[in-house]
């Protein structure tokens, strides 16, 4: 079952109750403050996304606090955050802010308990540095989650697991599942020159961008024709999303 899907079906349910307990003037009233907010947050999504495209990685903080903050100086100095129906917005956005921070992404640190062989990232707007290159168990299926966000990948130096389903001359067959879910963010992942992709389940093909030295193959069975003996180690790359872009190289 997919992200979108569940996130869609809470939406759902979400409207269903406040209907359920409220009735239609519930549904009214929550659908005029909705589209009185929705400029807002659309500006500030896209401005948010501008300053990624623009500030070097890093210095992201320091810019979106100051907007942030002369933007609810000019509100309050032109009288939009006094009482009424605004002052109810505060609760809300501050449990919308206790959101992000629960589920915005951390880098992993050696004493986090993500090091088996299934590994789960997800950065929502904060950037996330995992360090795979420490490492000893090899790497079986890696999920990452964009959401605003900038994920990074160093996977040269990493131990694939095992590929049972390709056998035959050379090095042991190595093999990594990748399962990207973007969301307007971004996804960069560095690979090795023994390393090849295979694409699986790629909906939003126009967000997935591969450097020229990157080999890529349309199926498993070409794979193993192809490339096997010169290139032992796979990614099984699947995609889905909205917006976004996913980067692969090759050092």
């Amino acid at each position: 079952m997919s992200r979108m899907r569940i996130a869609f079906g809470m939406i759902v349910v979400i409207v269903g109750t406040a209907w359920l307990l409220g009735g239609p003037d519930v549904l009214r009233s929550g659908g005029r403050r909705t589209l009185v907010v929705l400029p807002y947050v659309l500006l500030g999504l896209g401005v948010l996304l501008l300053l990624r495209a623009a500030v070097p990685r890093g210095l992201l903080a320091a810019p979106v606090a100051l907007i942030l903050g002369g933007a609810l100086w000019a509100a309050y100095g032109a009288g939009y955050l006094g009482g009424g129906a605004t002052a109810k917005a505060w609760p809300a956005l501050a449990v919308l802010l206790g959101v992000a921070i629960a589920l915005g992404g951390r880098p992993t640190t050696a004493n986090d308990t993500n090091h088996g062989p299934l590994r789960r990232y997800r950065s929502v707007v904060v950037p996330v540095r995992p360090e795979l290159a420490q490492s000893t168990a090899p790497l079986r299926r890696i999920t990452v989650a964009s959401y605003l966000g900038d994920v990074r990948l160093r996977l040269a130096d990493v131990p694939f697991g095992p590929d049972a389903r390709i056998a035959g001359a050379g090095p042991p067959a190595e093999v990594l599942e990748l399962d990207v879910t973007l969301l307007f963010g971004s996804v960069a992942i560095e690979l090795d020159h023994r390393c090849a992709v295979v694409k699986g389940d790629v909906a939003n093909t126009l967000a997935v961008h591969f450097a020229d030295q990157v080999r890529v193959y349309a199926t498993t069975d070409i794979y193993a024709d192809q490339a096997r003996s010169e290139l032992p180690r796979r990614i099984q790359l699947n995609v889905i999303g909205v917006g976004g872009t996913v980067a692969i190289r090759s050092r």
